[in-house]
This record gives structure tokens, C-alpha cells and sequence, in this order.
């Protein structure tokens, strides 16, 4: 299995440096175009929800990314120094009352993206997997 990370400190700026880093790994660059696509996008978006919700701005803190490659899937972990959440307690984005929100569509994408999200309690914070099927 190949690994690959990036500490970022947490700053809404180190979003555009995402879509850098995954295409620097060979087995992400090597996806179809519109899979590699997704991957980057939900990879932005779990790395905003990070920096914006998990770490609260907090600039003392910092956002991880790690990725394994594997024979049977690509996973991309997100993780951020906050006080956790749950997942299961988000607004489904889709419903009438939710239209009209400005947030709450980012795990929804994510899910829509990616083969699996999945959130995963840490201590502190919160870490985010996005599987990716090869």
C-alpha cells in the first residue's frame, strides 16, 4: 500500500492546494477524468468543512490529509482538530425546509461523489474517509 500526506494549517486558502497534491499521486492521476474530478471536489469540500467547522479557524490547529492506495480502492482521509460531530444528525439538503439554507450540502456531495464517506471519531476531532473503488 502507498501512502501519501500533507499537514495544512487551517486557513481557507489551503484549498487550492488540494487538486495539487492528489494529482501529484500517480494512482489518482491515473483515474478516469470524471472520477479524478470527483475525488478532488469532495476532497476540497471535507478539507472546507475542516477548516471551517471542524477547526473553527482555528489557526492553532491543523488539517491532515493522508492517502492510501490500495489494489481495491483509493482512500483520502481528512482530518481536523475540532470537538467532533455527528454525522447522522445533518439535514437531509434535498428537503423543502432545507432549500433555502446556505450551508449543509457539503456531505451530500461528498456522498454523491465518492463510492463511501464515512466519518470517523478521533480525540480530538473528527476524520474524514472518502473511498474511491479502483
Amino acid at each position: 500500500m502507498e501512502h501519501y500526506e500533507l499537514l495544512l494549517p487551517t486557513d481557507r486558502s489551503i484549498v487550492t492546494r488540494v487538486e495539487g497534491f492528489l494529482r501529484s499521486i500517480p494512482a489518482v492521476e491515473e483515474l478516469p477524468p470524471q472520477r479524478r474530478f470527483n475525488v478532488i471536489v469532495a476532497t476540497m469540500e471535507a478539507v472546507t468543512n475542516a477548516v471551517v467547522h471542524g477547526n473553527r479557524s482555528d489557526t492553532t490547529k491543523q488539517v491532515e490529509i493522508r492517502v492510501e492506495v490500495a489494489d481495491d480502492a483509493i482512500r483520502v482521509r481528512v482530518r481536523d482538530y475540532g470537538s467532533g460531530f455527528d454525522a447522522s444528525d445533518l439535514p437531509d439538503p434535498r428537503l423543502k425546509e432545507n432549500l433555502l439554507r446556505e450551508g449543509g450540502r457539503g456531505v451530500f456531495l461528498m456522498r454523491s461523489l465518492v463510492d463511501d464517506v464515512s466519518f470517523v471519531p478521533s480525540d480530538p476531532g473528527t476524520e474524514v474517509v472518502l473511498t474511491i473503488n479502483r
